[in-house]
């Protein structure tokens, strides 16, 4: 996805929300084709993200494949 459209994607998600969770990290790594990893990392280079938002993660749980398997379930249902 390219920076405008992720941009674009990235402020929806976070419209009324306190804080950037695991849940968008998902479902934005989907919709742009990456890993929440990989998507995490690029919004802090593009500066949607605070500078170690990845190390906060994995800090604190990290993003695991359970996790992105649930969000998956619940987004096809």
């Amino acid at each position: 996805m390219d920076v405008e459209t992720l941009t674009a994607a990235f402020r929806s998600h976070i419209d009324g929300s306190a804080k950037f969770t695991r849940r968008m990290a998902i479902v934005l790594a989907d919709m742009d084709g990456s890993t929440p990893r990989q998507l995490v990392l690029r919004c802090e280079r593009l500066g949607l993200l605070k500078p170690n938002s990845w190390e906060w993660f994995v800090a604190n749980g990290g993003i695991t494949a359970d996790q992105v398997d649930e969000v998956r379930a619940a987004a096809r249902a």
